[in-house]
C-alpha cells in the first residue's frame, strides 16, 4: 500500500514481536537527525558473520567471477591490471569503515598516500590503530569526516575507491561530481558496490526464487539465531521499515549505474551476481561456513540457480566492480 511505504507483513512482524512502541517513539525515529542515526548504525567494528560474502565458498566464487581465479581477489586483480605501472599513487577512499580495505591497498606497495574518510569516530579510531599495528600509518590517513563536506582540489588523486559505499549516499550524484573533479585525467575511480533495487525493493521474481530455495533447504541451514528463529520466507521490506532501520541503506542504489555512465567513461565492469545469494544468505550465512559435502552440495545448487537466471537474462546482477575514468572534453 502507498507504493509499499508500509505493508501488512511488516505490521504483522512489528506486533508479533511485541514492539509496541508509542506513536511518539516511532515519529521520533522517523524524524530524528539522520546523520546521528546512520552513524549509530555503522559504528560497529566487528565483522558481520551473517553477510553472504563471508562464506568461504562465496569468497572463492566472487574472486573467480571478478579475476578469473578463485585465488586472486578484487584488490590483486585491480592492482595488477590498472595500477602496476606506478608506486607513488595518491588515493582517496570514501566511507572507509574499519579501514581493512585500505590496509590491503596500502599493502600492495603502489600508494604513497591514501586519505580515507568515514563519519564514524569509533571506526576511524579502530582503523588508525590497525594502521599503526601494521606499520602503514605513514601511508594511510584515516579521518572522521562527512565526505559531503570535503573540499578537494581538482585533479588531486590518481585513484578514488568506493567499496560498498555509494549505495549509502544521498544525493549520490553530488558525491560522483566531487570524485570526478578530484580525479586526475588519467586517474581511476574504482567502485565495488550494490546496484540493485533502491531501499531493497526486491523484484517479485527475486522473492519467488529465494523462497523456492528456502523451501528445500534443511532447517539447520535456515536457523537465524540460537533462540530457534528460522528463515522460512523472505518478503519485500516496506520503505518505512528501511527508513526506520537505516536511512542510508540502498538509499539511491538503482541510480548509481546510470549516474556513473553520465559522469564517467566505463573502462571495465565485472558483474558478480548476488541477486539471489545476497537475499538468500542474509542472516543465515553463518550456517554455511563448514566445508563438508552436504554444505558444499547446497551451496553449489544455489550458485547454479543464480548463474542460470543471470545467464538467461531472467535476472540482472545486483553487484559489480566498475572501473571508471573522467570523460574527456
Amino acid at each position: 500500500m502507498f507504493n509499499n511505504f508500509v505493508n501488512i507483513h511488516d505490521l504483522f512482524c512489528f506486533f508479533e514481536k511485541g514492539n509496541y512502541k508509542s506513536i511518539q517513539e516511532i515519529s521520533s525515529a522517523i524524524f530524528s537527525k539522520q546523520r546521528i542515526k546512520i552513524e549509530k548504525n555503522w559504528s560497529h567494528i566487528q565483522n558481520q558473520e551473517s553477510s553472504w560474502w563471508n562464506i568461504p565458498k562465496v569468497k572463492e566464487r566472487l574472486n573467480f567471477l571478478i579475476s578469473g581465479s578463485s585465488e586472486k581477489d578484487f584488490c590483486e586483480y585491480i592492482t595488477n591490471k590498472f595500477l602496476s605501472d606506478n608506486n607513488d599513487l595518491n588515493a582517496l577512499s570514501l566511507a572507509c569503515g574499519t579501514g581493512h580495505k585500505e590496509l590491503k591497498w596500502a599493502g600492495t606497495g603502489r600508494f604513497k598516500c591514501i586519505d580515507a574518510y568515514d563519519m564514524s569516530e569509533r571506526r576511524i579510531r579502530y582503523a588508525t590503530d590497525q594502521a599503526i599495528k601494521h606499520k602503514l600509518d605513514s601511508i594511510i590517513n584515516y579521518r572522521d569526516y562527512d565526505v559531503y563536506d570535503l573540499e578537494i582540489s581538482n585533479g588531486l588523486y590518481d585513484t578514488v575507491f568506493a567499496e560498498q559505499a555509494l549505495h549509502h549516499f544521498r544525493p549520490v550524484e553530488e558525491i560522483l561530481i566531487k570524485v570526478k573533479n578530484a580525479l586526475k585525467s588519467t586517474g581511476y575511480f574504482i567502485v565495488n558496490d550494490f546496484f540493485g533495487p533502491t531501499r531493497f525493493q526486491w523484484t517479485d521474481r527475486q522473492i519467488e526464487v529465494v523462497n523456492s530455495i528456502l523451501s528445500i533447504l534443511p532447517e539447520k541451514y535456515k536457523r537465524i539465531n540460537s533462540k530457534g528463529d528460522v528463515k522460512n520466507k523472505v518478503y519485500k521490506p516496506s520503505r518505512l521499515r528501511m527508513i526506520l532501520g537505516d536511512p542510508s541503506e540502498a538509499v539511491e542504489s538503482s541510480r548509481i549505474m546510470p549516474l556513473l555512465e553520465r559522469h564517467f567513461r566505463i573502462v571495465e565492469m565485472k558483474e558478480y551476481g548476488g541477486t539471489i545469494l545476497h537475499l538468500l544468505f542474509r542472516g543465515i550465512a553463518h550456517n554455511f561456513m563448514l566445508n563438508d559435502s552436504e554444505t558444499m552440495h547446497f551451496l553449489d545448487l544455489c550458485f547454479e540457480i543464480e548463474d542460470i537466471l543471470l545467464q538467461t537474462g531472467d535476472l540482472k546482477s545486483d553487484f559489480a566492480i566498475v572501473v571508471c575514468q573522467r570523460k574527456q572534453g
